[in-house]
């Protein structure tokens, strides 16, 4: 704003001293006029002084949304929740990395060592068995000593609880499908976030387009008063008109002042949104350019085809219900009793020293097996009962609940494609009412000039003309608003 267009602000009767101190002898309205005026222009010229402090550049819509994509907070944090969901899944299959142990031992008996050794390699199967390759060695405290040793494998395989691959490989899936999860939550924070960020923006515009029109409300209103002390000093009307006429610029000059507020605001929110650094946020200005969305083509049965397929609610709902199924399947096998079947084949060896015994084991020593099974049955089982039960409980919860998203995200998104149809013939009514309303003003202007009209009519048509505009600008930015809101529902990202 130049300070030419700060003169403006202060009626033409106070810019001239000499008039200025006849107006503070007329009357107690002309008095307050003065000081109100000059105490608005001091919180103008510091807001002037604030704004000099910082750089001002035109923000495009797509502009902000790329900055949202790439600097958005809550974008960067909710891309590290996918981060831990992904590394979730190579915890869960580290469970069937294989275990190497072992153990080295001397034990002393009045004033007699005996070694041992033992090496064992461990690990789970997707079975849900366990297998190991054991290797391990004993010196005897009897007399004589030596060594026994023995090599072989072992193997045990669960046929009730912890059976199968369904069980087994239960937590991994689920560990899957929570990265699903956490894949279709990042998509719908960026749907989220490009929405709000594109509220903010048409917040701002509306913003600073009310303030353009207060300004062009207010800077007509002082051409007015500049006509009618013309017009007093001619004798055409009456010295009432001038103060009508102040008062409505007095008026508009605190209306300039609380839309200026409403831009800083509307700033600093989409700021936040934009930028992750308050210094460089604070150090510039920005302004939303205007744009208007295309009208939407297809019918609302073409949108509804493909809608549940893309849209994030209702697929991180399927995936709760898979979830929700995987965990009520592992449950009800947890509640079963436990047998496992138990096998084991080695070979033993024994020599007066560790190579020894060693050697003959492994050169075709004493071979061994085993067989055999082991049983476990808990007499009451409430736990894993209860807990199969809960489970059961919260799979018929999610099937619920995912009909319920189906419904409502139908509905909504039928509410939707109404608004942003009707916002978009309302754009058009709006701009044939301003431009309607500015004929109208221009009309009673020449009236006035002929001497057939009043202030009165012009002060109102001026008022009608400035609501129109924020008609127009509030219709277009609710249009923009409407689809954006559309595309999210669509989880369509533009």
């Amino acid at each position: 704003m130049s300070m030419t267009m700060v003169g403006l602000l202060i009626p033409k009767q106070l810019r001239t001293r000499g008039k200025a101190r006849l107006l503070r002898d007329k009357q107690p309205y002309h008095r307050a006029v003065y000081k109100v005026s000059f105490l608005l222009l001091g919180l103008l010229f510091f807001g002037l002084v604030t704004q000099a402090a910082s750089s001002t550049f035109l923000l495009t819509k797509e502009e902000a949304l790329t900055r949202a994509l790439e600097r958005n907070l809550r974008i960067k944090i909710e891309r590290s929740q996918v981060d831990i969901a992904k590394d979730g899944i190579d915890l869960e299959k580290g469970a069937y990395d294989p275990e190497i142990r072992a153990n080295f031992e001397t034990t002393r008996i009045e004033n007699q060592d005996a070694d041992s050794l033992s090496v064992s390699a461990e690990g789970l199967l997707p079975t849900g068995g366990t297998y190991g390759l054991n290797l391990s060695s004993d010196e005897s405290f009897a007399p004589g000593g030596g060594f026994n040793s023995f090599a072989g494998a072992t193997f045990r395989q669960p046929l009730l609880r912890n059976f199968g691959l369904s069980n087994s490989l239960a937590a991994l899936r689920i560990a899957r499908r929570q990265f699903d999860l956490s894949e279709w939550e990042y998509k719908q924070m960026l749907l989220d976030t490009l929405a709000a960020t594109i509220f903010a923006f048409n917040d701002l515009y509306e913003a600073q387009q009310n303030l353009v029109s207060s300004e062009r409300s207010r800077d007509l209103a002082q051409q007015l008063v500049n006509d009618n002390n013309k017009r007093v000093e001619l004798g055409v009307i009456a010295p009432l008109d001038i103060i009508s006429a102040e008062a409505q610029l007095a008026t508009r000059i605190e209306r300039v002042l609380q839309v200026s507020n409403v831009v800083r605001r509307g700033q600093n929110r989409l700021k936040q949104l934009i930028f992750d650094n308050a210094e460089e946020a604070l150090a510039e200005d920005i302004e939303a350019e205007a744009y208007r969305e295309p009208e939407i083509e297809m019918g609302f049965a073409e949108y509804l085809v493909s809608l549940l397929e893309s849209s994030p609610d209702f697929r991180i709902g399927e995936i709760a219900l898979e979830i929700a199924r995987l965990r009520m399947h592992r449950d009800k096998n947890q509640a079963l009793p436990s047998l496992d079947f138990i096998a084991q084949y080695g070979f033993s060896g024994s020599g007066s020293s560790l190579e020894g015994s060693l050697d003959s084991a492994f050169s075709g020593g004493e071979k061994s097996y085993t067989l055999g099974a082991a049983i476990r049955y808990p007499i009451l089982n409430r736990s894993a009962r209860a807990q199969r039960a809960i489970s059961e409980h919260r799979e018929r919860i999610a099937e619920i609940d995912l009909q319920r998203l189906r419904q409502a995200i139908q509905l909504e998104f039928h509410t939707s494609f109404e608004v942003t149809q009707t916002n978009f013939r309302r754009v058009e009514a709006t701009r044939q009412a301003r431009e309607l309303a500015e004929r109208s003003l221009e009309a009673e202007e020449k009236k006035l000039n002929a001497g057939t009209s009043s202030t009165f009519f012009v002060l109102r048509l001026q008022n009608d003309l400035s609501s129109a505009e924020l008609r127009e600008i509030s219709a277009t930015t609710n249009y923009n608003r409407s689809v954006a809101e559309f595309n999210r529902l669509r989880g369509v990202l533009e």
